[in-house]
């Protein structure tokens, strides 16, 4: 009896485990999540699980918001996100997103959200566009109107203008004694979200990588708050700790203003500087030099 029972037991096994495993499918999907930088988007494929074809789509997306698994890559959905719903009719696949997927911090990282959503989905067969809901509701774009019917994009084209073009700059960072600038050739990445002008400032506020050379005497802690371009006036505005912090004394105030001025003056259009704290102009930077003036490029601080 007992040898009975124990054949029973296991025929029960057999045919019980092989029938869910039959019903199992297992597919590759393609999750779109961009580089740490933002600069390219790039993918990551993942096995899923499944047991009917229409459960792919919404087992796709759950992938995309859990974020990738691969060194390297980042989560373009707002922290918090959920899938609410998702529903596919004449190859339009309706995403219903909870009220965290809002508040990006600009056009750009709410850009990168759409296409990791939608690139994600159209690469499922049977989708051919996404309409994005949030909490029940059309999701609106900056200009006011809903974004409808998103097709597939194209991410060749998407990462050519991520990277931006590549322009050789001179940046001028003092010498050794504080005594001149010299000038250090650098390679930088233009973007669309940044002008010429603020990007020439913050890669001097990096500091120099040529030997023999030393850094600005910008404060550490200062931002830079915003560089714009006017009848060939560079407005730089600083935070105040560009005032409060600065070391003082007349060569550490050139040293913070020549670096800056003959490295913007280097760029086409860029005849003279003026400098703001907090949007405003200051009678000096520490108590020596004239602050309030448009500068004017320094050739004699250039070490010949």
């Amino acid at each position: 009896m007992k040898k009975i029972l124990a054949i029973l037991i296991a025929l029960s096994l057999l045919v019980i485990t092989p029938a869910c495993s039959i019903n199992q499918k297992t597919a590759s999907i393609n999750l779109y999540y961009t580089n740490n930088d933002n600069s390219q988007v790039l993918t990551e494929t993942r096995e899923i699980k499944y047991t009917k074809d229409e459960e792919i789509p919404k087992l796709a997306l759950e992938e995309l918001l859990k974020g990738p698994k691969t060194q390297g890559l980042k989560s373009t959905i707002p922290e918090g996100t959920k899938l609410l719903d998702l529903n596919l009719k004449d190859k339009i696949a309706t995403v219903n997103l909870s009220k965290d997927f809002t508040g990006f911090p600009g056009m750009m990282a709410e850009s990168l959200a759409l296409i990791s959503i939608v690139n994600t989905l159209t690469d499922i067969d049977g989708i051919e566009k996404v309409e994005i809901l949030v909490d029940g509701k059309e999701f609106i774009g900056p200009s006011g109107n809903p974004y409808g019917l998103l097709t597939r994009y194209d991410i060749d084209q998407i990462n050519n203008d991520l990277s931006g073009k590549k322009e050789t700059v001179t940046l001028y960072f003092p010498d050794e004694q504080a005594m001149y600038v010299v000038p250090e050739k650098r390679e930088i990445t233009v973007k669309d979200d940044k002008s010429i002008a603020q990007i020439v400032i913050e890669e001097l506020m990096k500091g120099p990588t040529v030997p023999g050379l030393t850094a600005t005497s910008i404060p550490k802690d200062a931002k830079l708050l915003s560089a714009e371009v006017k009848d060939g006036i560079a407005y730089v505005n600083f935070s105040k700790e560009l005032i409060e912090n600065h070391v003082g004394g007349s060569t550490g105030e050139m040293m913070t203003i020549v670096p800056i001025v003959n490295s913007l003056t280097e760029l086409p259009g860029i005849n003279k500087v003026q400098f703001l704290v907090e949007g405003k102009k200051e009678q000096t930077l520490a108590g020596h030099v004239i602050f309030d003036e448009p500068f004017e490029r320094m050739e004699e601080w250039i070490k010949k």
